[in-house]
């Protein structure tokens, strides 16, 4: 690695290059290693989330501008305004490897700017510049005028939309015009910074590692990735948004606000339905032979004159979808059109206006405000996204997040959520243990932090049965997220496994490094963002926020596959495999890391 960080500190204007110690390359290894370590060593106890002392840090791995393949993503960090918790969100396109051919491996912006700015970032020269003339932008025509601005068409940028600059919490930056570091509202911290944008522009070769070792690696994942192809993965042609069909044979797909795990139209909301109405142009991240992503020829859109847009995937095509009681193809790509160009996390974003509809229907929220609000109102849909992102009416609530906003409603057993993160978009009543990767999780409810090995229904089983496998699984998948490599290379020809990622490594260090010591770091990692919660709270105990939503718990699935199951067979079996997953991870029984397990680690 470059082993380069690069701090700005906006308040002061200071830029300055750092070196990242060796021993945290061995203990953290790269992306959301780098981010659990640094904020928990850097951020003061219990800080405001908007207020300067909040820092963004932008991540990469060591495999990122190599030759490998599959590691175009990188990692965004901060402490959470949304849920006053970490907060790590990854993100395709090619910001991290522009960003490893420009010198650096991490990036950390504190402070505050007295003004909207914009950094740019070419090579050695880091500037901070004016972006008053930008403040307001959507996210598209602020990454066109900068680079216009820079003079260089090639430039990676990554950006906030008016959600970010209006500091709604469940906002995000957009980057490469169609990629988001979604979650957690790292837009509004953007914006609590006057921070509009980061363009990045390297000319540097990435040389680290075995080249030869490196070589072999790339050539493997280049085979299977063709062998599956050939073999006619649906990843390949349709992306993510294959999965419909998928979740909702599983009971898994969101269904208007978690009523169902069935979507009796979720036909015209599949990969197959878009490749048959609209023209896909693949826009593959970098170096990525599986080329999931992919924009939509926008011509065919009236409401644009845009030439391509975003083809909307899976996490927006059910809580954009089903999950707000939607079938129409088109006001779907609308909306996640319109949540890029403002810089909403499309997941909250469903979230909040399936609750809103639920609410409505029910009885629950009622005035002039509330008329037409009904699950599937395409026009309303559209509006509700909009009043969010400029806080306009009761999208002023809803700004704050499903979990504030439910609290202020008095609609708590409507909101979907974990520590204030809303769900993303698969039911745990529809796959055994997959409740207690979403509990546990220090993010909250990510789908992104590791699924017990199985496709059983919780019904009349016990989730202790596999802690085990969540444990490993959540293991590997932060060791996926530390060499930062895509999610989706699970569609390679016999997925992404834990060899591979020891392959990797190995060659990036130019040494054996065995699996005892890559899954110690894992723990350490996963200890250090449970060890930062902790510090980020008055008396904090993780119990008390390592709980599902009562719908989950208490209602169940109403029909298909998972048919009466809840997210657990009984509450005492939730009980009984949290406290297994606290035992194997060196945690006490209220879920706070033992003193011996901290030493154990090595953690400062």
């Amino acid at each position: 690695m470059n082993n380069k960080l690069l701090r700005i500190n906006l308040t002061e204007g200071k830029i300055g290059n750092e070196k990242i110690p060796e021993k945290i390359i061995k203990q953290y290894i790269g992306g959301t290693g780098f981010i659990s370590y640094y904020l928990f060593k850097e951020l003061k106890e219990e800080i405001d989330p908007l207020s300067p002392e909040n820092k963004i840090i932008i991540a990469t791995g060591p495999a990122q501008a190599t030759r490998i393949p599959i590691t175009g993503r990188y990692a965004v960090g901060a402490k959470s305004p949304l849920t006053n918790h970490i907060i790590d969100a990854h993100c395709g396109g090619f910001v991290g490897p522009e960003l490893r051919m420009a010198g650096y491996d991490l990036v950390i912006v504190e402070g505050k700017a007295e003004k909207p700015v914009y950094i740019s970032i070419k090579d050695d020269k880091v500037e901070i510049k004016d972006a008053t003339h930008l403040w307001g932008k959507l996210a598209h025509p602020t990454e066109d005028k900068i680079r216009e601005d820079e003079e260089e068409p090639r430039m990676r940028v990554i950006c906030i939309g008016p959600a970010g600059e209006n500091l709604v919490n469940i906002s995000c930056p957009t980057a490469d015009l169609h990629h988001n570091p979604g979650r957690g509202g790292l837009g509004a911290v953007f914006g609590s910074k006057n921070l509009k944008a980061i363009g990045v522009r390297g000319s540097g070769k990435t040389t680290i590692g075995n080249l030869d070792k490196i070589e072999e690696v790339r050539k493997n994942i280049l085979d299977r990735t063709k062998e599956a192809k050939d073999a006619g993965a649906g990843m390949f042609k349709y992306g993510t948004s294959n999965a419909v069909g998928f979740s909702n044979e599983m009971s898994q797909y969101p269904t208007r606000n978690w009523q169902s795990g069935e979507f009796e139209d979720h036909e015209k909301l599949s990969g197959v339905d878009l490749d048959e109405k609209y023209t896909a142009i693949r826009k593959p991240c970098y170096n990525c032979p599986i080329g999931c992503s992919s924009t939509l020829d926008a011509s065919a859109f009236p409401w644009t004159d845009e030439k391509e847009i975003a083809r909307p995937e899976y996490e927006t095509m059910a809580m954009l979808g089903g999950n707000i009681g939607l079938s129409d193809i088109e006001t779907l790509i609308h909306a996640n059109y319109l949540c890029n160009q403002l810089g909403l996390d499309t997941i909250s974003t469903g979230s909040a206006i399936a609750m809103t509809m639920e609410a409505v229907e029910k009885g629950l929220l009622s005035g002039p405000e509330f008329e037409g609000i009904k699950f599937g109102n395409k026009e309303k849909i559209l509006e509700m996204i909009e009043m969010i992102a400029y806080r306009k009416g009761f999208g002023d609530i809803l700004a704050e997040g499903v979990a504030q906003a439910a609290e202020k409603w008095g609609i708590e057993h409507l909101a979907i959520h974990v520590k204030g993160l809303p769900f993303a978009a698969w039911d745990p009543r529809g796959r055994l243990g997959l409740g207690l990767s979403y509990a546990t999780a220090a993010v909250g409810a990510s789908h992104l932090r590791g699924w017990p090995a199985t496709s059983e229904v919780p019904k009349d089983k016990s989730a202790v049965d596999v802690v085990d496998s969540l444990i490993e699984q959540q293991d590997y998948k932060s060791l996926t997220d530390c060499l930062i490599i895509c999610s989706f290379s699970y569609a390679i020809k016999g997925g992404f496994s834990f060899d591979d990622r020891k392959k990797m490594l190995s060659a990036m260090w130019d040494r054996d490094v065995p699996k005892e010591e890559m899954m110690e770091i894992a723990q350490r990692i996963w200890i250090t963002k449970r060890l930062f919660n902790i510090n980020q709270f008055d008396n904090y105990k993780p119990i008390e926020y390592d709980v599902l939503p009562p719908r989950f718990m208490n209602e169940p699935l109403p029909s298909g596959r998972a048919e009466g199951s809840k997210a657990f067979d009984t509450e005492e079996d939730f009980k009984k495999s949290l406290q297994l997953v606290y035992k194997k991870r060196g945690l006490d029984e209220h879920g706070i890391p033992t003193k011996k397990e901290i030493e154990n680690l090595g953690i400062e």
